[in-house]
């Protein structure tokens, strides 16, 4: 941060005395040589004003760095839990400020008065998220705002108008710093404490995944909201967990094992919103959402099939014995199959480094996941090597485990560690009662001596022309997509992508790895690890730059699996694969 400040009083004085007139006052333009300086509103809080298109200097991103000492808690707590703090600080100021949007937003166009403020708008996880961050050097949380201040005719300044917009945006913020809830704050941190907490002890005691007794699984419609009238969990007896917390709670769930686990049930049982559940469980949960004690392995990939995924350059022989006129070993198709595409998501997943696959019978190809003995008696000459005859395999070799949701086909009873049957939203552990059934693998089924093994996949890139690309994100209800000129990677899939901010994310990595020109070839999923974190560790210094590309995003944090994800489906990328 600056050591040479302007005290806010001063600008708007000159707005006040320079740009009153609707007709006679300063040009807009005249905006530009105000926003050079950061400025003092008052001890521990700063602003800094930068235009988002110097032909447009009424349009500006507002940097406000607030001294994380007003927060009232101790450094080294916010240094431990940052996402928390920003999460949290986040919330409390954007509701604040969609209010006074409200109030300066005007509807008559033919005054031609529209002003508008806008503050990023946190989902029901906790992430890392640009509209606020936690700077460690300066020890200051940095709000970042979008504004537009009211012109005259769009082309004269409203100084009166402006300076009032500037003094209302900053009494917010520091009355906020003074006013909210500093008990509801260490709440809230209490939980957030227990969260890590128990995925600590996930981890050391080999749960992937845990759902905490009286979760609320069931969402409303479509929307991330709890179902109020849902049947909350009840953890089996035989899957029952009591986790001791540091403030002398417990906590109590079920707990899935590592290994392959079977959830089943008739339809519309909950099975399905049971792995949804688990699969939100890579992020931490707000108090209220329902679903904040239920966690899991943060490195779960979701594998089901994907009609139409481009796949390229992929050795898909773990799961094929050949395929007419391609090479299984070097596959490219613009126009994957269902059995391809999900192939292609779990060999990806595992070079990647995921620990814990999710598969949702409904939305897999059935083709790829089961063939039942009469089918291999008839058909002699399969080239599919079903999932089935692989699971035990890589959950053995690679110490992979997965979850899947079957409703259709018992074959993968015939294998799973762990079978929790769904009626009605209850859960039960029946392994014991399948085991009693005497059901047996054929003989093709059988684990063998194959050995599990994922090539080594490298991206070609040559670093030429990529920086000054066109750079753009797709987000509607049906489509999520990112383009960075020629090169263009669908995401609709992807379901752990939940927001147009992640989209951004992805689409600064992406230009970031299309620009390298240190090296040509680079491990993919060394790129993932390489960029997973540098984000927000440059975005954290965003207001210091002179780099305007990304200046009027918002951005959330993502995991390296989504990077991956991003870079196997990259249209234009060839990779180079080596065994």
């Amino acid at each position: 941060m600056m050591n040479d400040y302007t005290k806010i009083r001063e600008l708007k004085k000159v707005l006040r005395s320079n740009g009153q007139a609707y007709l006679n006052g300063k040009p807009v333009s005249y905006l530009l040589s105000r926003w050079r300086d950061t400025y003092e509103y008052v001890d521990g809080i700063t602003v800094k004003f930068v235009p988002l298109n110097p032909k447009y200097p009424a349009n500006v991103v507002m940097y406000i760095n607030l001294d994380a000492e007003l927060v009232g808690m101790a450094a080294e707590e916010i240094e431990r839990y940052p996402a928390f703090f920003e999460d949290y600080l986040l919330r409390y100021y954007s509701v604040l400020f969609e209010e006074l949007s409200e109030k300066y937003t005007a509807n008559n166009k033919l005054e031609r008065l529209l002003s508008k403020i806008q503050c990023q708008k946190p989902d029901c996880r906790i992430l890392r998220r640009s509209g606020m961050l936690y700077n460690k050097e300066a020890h200051t949380f940095v709000l970042k705002l979008f504004v537009l201040f009211p012109t005259g005719a769009g082309v004269s300044i409203l100084g009166e108008r402006i300076s009032r917009m500037i003094t209302d945006i900053l009494k917010i913020v520091e009355e906020g710093s003074t006013f909210f809830d500093k008990a509801e704050l260490r709440a809230r941190l209490s939980v957030y404490k227990k969260q890590m907490a128990l995925r600590a002890y996930c981890l050391e005691k080999g749960y992937v995944a845990f759902v905490a007794d009286e979760s609320i699984l069931p969402r409303k419609g479509d929307s991330e909201e709890p179902l109020e009238t849902a049947v909350p969990f009840l953890s089996p007896e035989r899957l029952r967990v009591t986790i001791p917390m540091e403030d002398g709670t417990v906590l109590t769930g079920m707990g899935i094992p590592r290994g392959i686990t079977v959830i089943t049930g008739a339809g519309f049982s909950g099975k399905t919103t049971l792995l949804e559940a688990i699969e939100a469980g890579i992020y931490n949960h707000v108090p209220g959402d329902g679903r904040e004690f239920v966690v899991a392995e943060q490195s779960l990939a979701v594998t089901n099939a994907e009609d139409g995924r481009y796949v390229a350059n992929e050795d898909i022989s773990m799961f094929f014995s050949e395929i007419p006129f391609q090479d299984i070993r070097n596959f490219t198709t613009k126009h994957a199959s269902g059995s391809i595409s999900q192939a292609a998501n779990i060999i990806e997943a595992i070079g990647g480094g995921s620990r814990l696959l999710t598969i949702d019978e409904d939305k897999s190809a059935t083709n790829f996941m089961i063939r039942d003995e009469l089918m291999r008696r008839i058909v002699k000459n399969e080239v599919i090597i079903p999932f089935m005859d692989r699971i035990r395999s890589i959950a053995e070799q690679k110490g992979i485990s997965t979850i899947l949701v079957i409703g259709g086909s018992g074959e993968y009873l015939k294998i799973a560690d762990t079978v929790i049957l769904m009626h009605q939203y209850v859960a039960s552990d029946v392994a014991e009662e399948v085991k009693a059934l005497g059901l047996t693998v054929c003989e093709e089924e059988k684990p063998n001596d194959t050995e599990i093994s994922v090539s080594e996949r490298r991206a070609l890139l040559t670093g030429e022309g990529t920086k000054s690309l066109l750079l753009q994100t797709v987000c509607t209800e049906d489509s999520k997509k990112v383009i960075c000129g020629e090169y263009s990677v669908d995401m609709t899939a992807v379901s752990s992508l939940k927001t147009n901010e992640q989209l951004h994310s992805l689409a600064w990595v992406l230009r970031k790895v299309l620009s390298k020109e240190e090296e040509s070839e680079e491990m993919l999923r060394a790129i993932g690890e390489e960029y997973e974190g540098r984000l927000f560790a440059e975005l954290e210094n965003e207001q210091m730059t002179s780099n305007p590309v990304y200046r009027g995003w918002w951005f959330d944090e993502i995991r390296k699996e989504e990077i991956l994800m991003c870079m196997n489906r990259a249209r234009g990328i060839c990779f180079t694969t080596k065994p």
